[in-house]
């Protein structure tokens, strides 16, 4: 038996129109759709947001194009610049590539003259993150200039991304410098989209032409004191196998703990392969193995353990970011959507 995921689409919708009200009106709201949607279902996600985002971002073409084979027809620009053997597909199914190399933009432009498109691109600029871009304005504007060449290419933005949205000091150098970088652009494309902030980014409000939001549509903020009224959209419940009384000195499942008391506990059909890590944290008796658990909590209605109500309060436990349990704490589950 599948665990159970509720994902109440009506809830990521109120999110998003939360987000939506506190833009400037010709900002456009881009949403993360990425990693099947934080663990949430990309497919039924973007179709619950189509109304309210006015484009996607994902991170894998493999990903877009499985936004675009349900049905998604808005702008879906694909984050991690493309390898090679992902640009025939990102043409195919009109995707708009992030780009940070010359041999990248050459090759979807014979792609593109290929198949007779004509293809979207952002430059992406390194601001200081170190991940992806590049870092200099002479080499932006270099790219610029090289795509605005060509014909099968068309020039649509340009965007960066803060590495840590908590330090003022860095967010404004950050933001210094992707404003020069824009100007260099703006010479080859003088309406070009700019974009520097996902959901931190937003909240510290930084618009510009588009913000990418991904975390605040499930949810979560990305630091505790955020003004904005979100709510959590997905539930994981669990079933229980059976009752267990764990008496003094005894020990069960891995790890090699025993039992200070007698001890009443569950066995719940959530182990490590449903997502969350194997270790022992409270309420839990032992490390989980692969498929179950045992857990010391009170269990929830009709026999169903509740795995998830806060991924916040899972990550303290866990040592992590609400990200991580989201993307992961429903793996094995059956996604039930509440419209």
């Amino acid at each position: 038996m599948l665990n159970i995921a509720e994902i109440n689409l009506t809830s990521l919708k109120k999110n998003a129109l939360f987000v939506k009200k506190k833009l400037p009106e010709k900002t456009k709201l881009c949403a993360v759709v990425k990693a099947d949607a934080y663990g949430h279902g990309a497919e039924e996600c973007a179709r619950a947001l189509y109304s309210v985002a006015d484009c996607f971002a994902v991170a894998l073409t493999e990903e877009g194009v499985r936004l675009r084979q349900s049905g998604i027809d808005k702008d879906i620009l694909v984050l991690i610049p493309p390898f090679p053997c992902d640009i025939k597909r990102g043409v195919e199914y009109r995707l708009t590539f992030a780009v940070d190399s010359f041999s990248q933009i050459k090759l979807i432009d014979k792609e593109s003259k290929k198949q007779g498109k004509k293809t979207k691109i952002h430059l992406k600029f390194d601001s200081g993150m170190n991940r992806f871009g590049v870092s200099s304005v002479e080499e932006v504007k270099s790219l610029a200039e090289y795509a605005a060449k060509l014909k099968n290419i068309f020039l649509e933005g340009i965007f960066t991304h803060f590495y840590d949205v908590n330090d003022d000091e860095s967010v404004k150098i950050q933001y210094g410098k992707f404003l020069l970088a824009i100007e260099a652009v703006r010479v080859y494309n003088k309406d070009v989209v700019r974009h520097i902030s996902a959901s931190g980014g937003f909240l510290k409000g930084y618009y510009l032409d588009m913000v990418r939001i991904g975390i605040l549509l499930y949810g979560y903020k990305p630091f505790k004191n955020a003004s904005i009224n979100v709510k959590p959209i997905m539930k994981v419940y669990s079933p229980v196998i059976k009752e267990k009384m764990i008496k003094k000195g005894e020990t069960a499942l891995y790890g090699g703990k025993r039992a200070d008391k007698d001890t009443k506990a569950f066995l719940v059909r959530y182990g490590y392969a449903d997502g969350l890590p194997r270790k022992d944290v409270s309420g839990q008796f032992n490390n989980r193995c692969m498929d179950v658990s045992l857990q010391t909590q009170k269990v929830g209605k009709n026999g169903f353990f509740n795995v998830l109500d806060d991924a916040d309060v899972l990550a303290e436990k866990y040592g992590t970011i609400s990200y991580e349990i989201l993307t992961k704490v429903a793996l094995r589950a059956e996604k039930i959507y509440i419209r």
